[in-house]
C-alpha cells in the first residue's frame, strides 16, 4: 500500500513539472520546453536545463503554452512536395523511403519520392541554446574555487636527485568579460623523497587561460614564486625561485555548478644554477560560487 502511494505522489510531481513547461520556437524553426517562461516589452526570458536564457522577441516565432514537456528541444522543418503542398512539422521517424512527420494537425507519412525541397541540416539532432542567450544575470556568475592534485617528473639535472614529485592545492578563478577567458591564482604544496634527502614545494602563481565550450580543450599560462626546500636529517636548505607554467588538456562543465579539469602541465623554478622543471598531469575540480 505504501509503495502504491509513493508512486501515485511521484507520478502527480512528474506531471506537475511537465505541466509548467512552454514552448519557445525560434524564427531558425528549433523549438524549446522551457519553465519560468516570462514575457517583457523587448525579449523572452525562461529556464532550460538548468539554466536561464534571454532572447530578443525579434528572434521569436511563437509562445505556445499547450505544448508539454520538461528540457526537451526538437525542429521545425518545411518539406514542399511534388503538388505543391508544404507541410511543416517536425519530423519524427524515418521509415524506408517514407518519412513520419508531426504536423499541428497531426501525423503525416510522406513518401521520399515526391519530396522536391526539404532542409539539409540533420533533423533528428536535437538543437542546442548557444551561450550568447545566457541570461546576463547567469553570466555573472564568474567566480570559481576548487582544489587540485598532481604528479610530475623532474627533468634535466633533477632527474636523477628527485625524480618525482606529488602534491595539490587550491585555485580561485573569475572568467574575463571576453568569452571562454579567465584568469585565477593558485597555492599549491608538492613533495617527494629522493637519493639526497625530500624536497618540497610551495607555489603561487597567477595565471591566465581560455576554453572554447562546456566540454572543450583549454590552456593556462602563469607566473609566480616558489619556495623550494631540500631536508636530509635535521640538514636543511631554502630558496625562493621565480617560476612559470603552461598548462593544456580538456575541461567539463558539469551541470550547473562544477568544472573538472584534466591536463598536462610543465613548470619551471628558475635558478642560477640549474633550473627544476618537472612535467606531468594535473588534476582540477571547481565550482562556481
Amino acid at each position: 500500500m505504501r509503495k502504491e502511494i509513493l508512486l501515485f505522489l511521484l507520478s502527480i510531481f512528474l506531471s506537475s513539472s511537465s505541466l509548467l513547461s512552454t514552448e519557445v520556437l525560434l524564427k531558425n524553426g528549433d523549438a524549446f520546453l522551457a519553465e519560468e517562461v516570462l514575457e517583457t516589452q523587448n525579449d523572452i526570458s525562461f529556464s532550460w536545463k538548468d539554466q536561464k536564457y534571454r532572447i530578443p522577441k525579434s528572434e521569436i516565432q511563437r509562445i505556445d503554452p499547450r505544448k508539454k514537456g520538461l528540457d526537451s528541444s526538437y525542429k521545425y522543418a518545411e518539406f514542399v512536395l511534388s503538388d505543391g503542398t508544404i507541410l511543416r512539422g517536425i519530423l519524427v521517424e524515418k521509415k524506408g523511403s517514407k518519412l513520419v512527420l508531426k504536423t499541428e494537425l497531426g501525423f503525416a507519412e510522406l513518401d521520399k519520392s515526391k519530396i522536391v525541397s526539404e532542409p539539409s541540416e540533420d533533423l533528428q539532432t536535437s538543437p542546442t541554446l548557444p551561450d550568447k542567450y545566457l541570461d546576463a544575470t547567469q553570466i555573472n556568475r564568474n567566480w570559481r574555487m576548487g582544489l587540485s592534485g598532481f604528479g610530475l617528473a623532474s627533468l634535466g639535472a633533477w632527474s636523477k636527485a628527485f625524480p618525482l614529485v606529488y602534491g595539490g592545492g587550491f585555485y580561485l578563478e573569475r572568467n574575463a568579460k571576453t568569452s571562454g577567458w579567465f584568469y585565477g591564482f593558485s597555492s599549491e604544496y608538492s613533495s617527494g623523497p629522493g637519493n639526497t634527502g625530500r624536497l618540497s614545494l610551495w607555489s603561487q602563481n597567477a595565471y591566465i587561460g581560455s576554453t572554447y565550450g562546456h566540454s572543450s580543450p583549454y590552456w593556462l599560462l602563469g607566473a609566480g614564486a616558489s619556495s623550494i626546500t631540500r631536508s636530509q636529517g635535521e640538514d636543511r636548505t631554502s630558496a625562493l625561485t621565480p617560476d612559470l607554467l603552461l598548462e593544456f588538456g580538456w575541461s567539463w562543465d558539469i551541470s550547473q555548478r562544477h568544472q573538472i579539469r584534466i591536463g598536462l602541465r610543465s613548470q619551471c623554478h628558475i635558478q642560477t644554477e640549474a633550473s627544476l622543471c618537472n612535467s606531468g598531469v594535473r588534476f582540477s575540480w571547481g565550482f562556481y560560487i
